[in-house]
């Protein structure tokens, strides 16, 4: 996409199946100015790239409306387009007439026998009109663009129908000589009925499937308590601004991202990560758009406002994963492209077979073998097998901390047979650990703890980080010392209490005239002296995630090869490789040399996915058949990450595999379901087995196969919200 386009989706009604995707696409993609354009069937959008001095959104509207459909505006949230309400209001036209219709088809009621068919005629006109007249205005519009869709088929068939009943109830002296005295009166209003009410089902389904995007549209409240000089007060929460002072309650919700100026409190942030267990927030902690204070009360900072909100990005992150479509999608596009014009041809050799070849009453089978055909055909379901599944996974993920980017990573992800950790910040914590205090015989342990953090305190190393917290926990005093000296690399120095104390490398100490007692510790050391004596050595560590272990343990269990590729030194890398149950490990590796690495796995046919949390990360998580970000690191991973873990947990991954393969096997079984039951049903409702068998498709059961065949494949779909993953 080019630097100066813009993307938006649209709202586009009037679509019922993938053959109105494939004609959206292939119309607006001609378009000048247009870059690509992606229909999703599920939501009824499209996301147009253009670019913007060439044509604006109105004029891509133009577009949509020249094809038939109805441009509905640029999306604001999730729409609303082919709403339950409306099918349900032709629902109730069409049904109880339907009814009538197909009672007095079946009976023979002698005072209204003479013009019983005069009657049928009127109401299936009515159930015509106002029940299915959507059908036949799309269709028309098709017509006149020399195009065919679902609808196409729907009022080819129906209309034939009603016309060919027609004509028996005009001309009824003809037909009775001709011993073709039938009428098919039911069979038009009953399919207008049963396509209606699969619509129905299917569109209050899709709702469904949205539920998750929309509880996260719901999360953030609408208004908030603005903190002034005057006192508090409600405002609308797109009224505040950055730095604006908001008080948030127990069981209040965080209107805006921000950060606590005073207050402690607990905050429920399972929407956003997944963990249930509340998060404590302090002074100087940030809180996050949608969660909510489930004890205590805080005074916090407005620091990110509407759209760059966290939870604002998520949204984004999934519509925008809905909008996509992976390469399963797109083979089904191309074939629903051809496949109405197919039908068509099928539909009236059919007619021709049954109308020279068949038995009599010859114009009357051929009739039906031709509305069967065409009404069993419909591709409703192909349309929306995948990105049905892909709306409720991506939903799914949502609320399991799993951000899912795009459609086709949900396709790759489940195929990934080998996967590369970064180390630090990924399997590790990141925050380093005194696991080890040896002191020389005869010293006070509290003393010395009370030195090396008093002159550690002053230095801004991560390892000095890690003893005076260690020195505090266990009780010792940090005090201000003397004639500090930083040696940066090599260690540190001060005057406390007329002593002269060191801490830093052995060689450092050793050069300071110290003589100095290696340690075995196999992580990092912080060796102390006092004055000229040596007097212990601190073993420090970067802990290893409490999960990390049990992820490998799951990953190697799914025949997915895990390898650690760090930036850290050996013994570090091998220390935790080992405690986690790697066998494969590489440590000291550059940027450039994980995407060596990464690469070298790629050549030998391996699917390759990375995951990690630093900006030396980026690049490798880009170039992987599946980027897995850790939300807790840097923007630049988070936006280079096919997939973006919201929490520090590496099991998470593993419900991001597990996730991918249930949407792919879901994928499978729609389209399947799909093209198996249009090749399927055809040849019967041609009659193909009518000469063995004496099996003949009514069109009235070709139209409930069809509806249910769009209704089976949502439902089936909707599996994804309560699976276990």
């Amino acid at each position: 996409m080019s630097d100066k386009n813009i993307e938006k989706s649209i709202n586009i009604g009037g679509m019922t199946c993938a053959a109105c995707v494939r004609r959206v696409e292939k119309k607006l993609g001609k378009v000048e100015g247009v870059d690509s354009v992606i229909v999703n069937l599920a939501t009824n959008t499209a996301s147009v790239s253009y670019d913007p001095q060439v044509l604006d959104v109105e004029d891509i509207g133009n577009e949509v409306e020249k094809i038939g459909y109805v441009f509905k505006g640029v999306d604001q949230g999730l729409m609303e387009d082919e709403t339950s309400t409306y099918y349900s209001s032709r629902l109730m036209i069409a049904a109880p007439l339907s009814v009538v219709v197909f009672t007095l088809s079946m009976t023979n009621i002698p005072a209204i026998e003479s013009f019983k068919y005069w009657i049928l005629m009127v109401l299936t006109l009515i159930v015509i009109v106002f029940g299915g007249g959507i059908f036949y205005k799309i269709a028309w519009k098709n017509l006149k663009n020399r195009t065919s869709d679902m609808n196409t088929l729907l009022a080819v068939g129906t209309l034939s129908a009603f016309i060919y009943s027609a004509a028996v109830t005009i001309f009824s002296d003809y037909f009775i000589s001709k011993d073709n005295y039938h009428v098919y009166y039911d069979a038009a209003c009953v399919i207008i009925t049963f396509i209606l009410l699969g619509r129905l089902m299917e569109t209050r389904a899709k709702k469904k499937a949205k539920s998750a995007i929309e509880a996260l549209l719901n999360l953030a409240p609408k208004t908030a308590f603005l903190v002034e000089e005057d006192g508090v007060k409600e405002v609308s929460a797109s009224q505040l601004k950055i730095n604006d002072l908001i008080r948030v309650k127990p069981g209040g919700s965080i209107a805006v991202d921000g950060e606590v100026e005073s207050g402690q409190a607990r905050a429920d942030e399972s929407m956003l990560t997944g963990e249930s267990v509340p998060v404590a927030k302090r002074q100087g902690d940030k809180v996050y758009a949608g969660t909510v204070l489930t004890s205590g009360s805080i005074l916090f900072r407005a620091k990110s406002l509407g759209n760059d909100t966290v939870l604002a990005g998520i949204i984004k992150t999934v519509k925008g994963a809905t909008a996509s479509k992976p390469k399963v999608q797109r083979m089904a596009d191309q074939v629903s492209s051809v496949f109405v014009p197919i039908v068509l041809v099928i539909a009236c050799v059919t007619f021709l077979v049954w109308f020279f070849v068949g038995p009599e009453p010859a114009l009357t089978n051929s009739l039906l073998a031709f509305v069967s055909v065409l009404i069993v055909a419909c591709p409703c379901a192909m349309g929306l097998a995948t990105p049905t599944a892909v709306m409720v996974s991506t939903g799914r993920g949502a609320t399991e901390g799993i951000l899912v980017k795009n459609g086709e990573t949900l396709e790759k992800a489940c195929k990934v047979n080998k996967i590369i950790f970064d180390k630090t910040g990924t399997l590790t914590t990141g925050d380093l650990q005194v696991e080890l205090f040896e002191l020389m015989g005869g010293l006070d342990k509290l003393r010395m703890l009370s030195y090396a953090a008093s002159v550690e305190a002053s230095s801004e190393h991560p390892l000095a980080d890690a003893i005076v917290s260690y020195a505090k926990e266990k009780g010792a005093e940090v005090s201000d010392v003397e004639d500090f000296e930083n040696h940066d690399g090599e260690g540190v120095t001060g005057l406390l209490g007329g002593r002269r104390v060191f801490a830093g490398k052995r060689e450092y100490l050793e050069r300071n005239g110290i003589k100095v007692k290696p340690s075995s510790f196999s992580g990092s050391h912080v060796y102390l002296g006092i004055d000229k004596e040596f007097a212990g050595v601190f073993g420090i560590t970067d802990s290893v995630k409490k999960d990390a272990e049990e992820t490998v343990r799951k990953l190697k269990k799914r025949g997915v090869i895990p390898v650690i590729v760090s930036g850290d030194n050996e013994k570090s890398v091998r220390i935790v490789a080992e405690k986690i149950g790697i066998n494969e490990y590489y440590s000291g590796i550059s940027p450039k040399g994980k995407l060596d690495i990464l690469h070298k796995y790629r050549d030998k046919g391996e699917i390759v996915a990375m995951v990690g949390d630093g900006i030396n990360d980026a690049a490798a998580l880009a170039a992987s058949d599946v980027g897995f970000a850790m939300s807790t690191g840097t923007d630049a991973a988070m936006q280079s990450g096919d997939i973006t873990i919201l929490s520090d947990s590496t099991d998470r991954i593993i419900k991001a595999i597990n996730l991918s393969c249930s949407t792919l096997t879901i994928i499978k079984q729609n389209l399947f379901w799909a093209f198996f039951y249009n090749i399927g049903l055809i040849p019967v409702a041609a009659g193909v087995f009518y000469p063995f068998f004496g099996i003949q498709l009514s069109p009235m059961f070709a139209g409930a196969a069809m509806a249910f065949s769009s209704v089976s494949v949502v439902t089936n779909s909707l599996r994804l919200k309560i699976k276990k993953i």
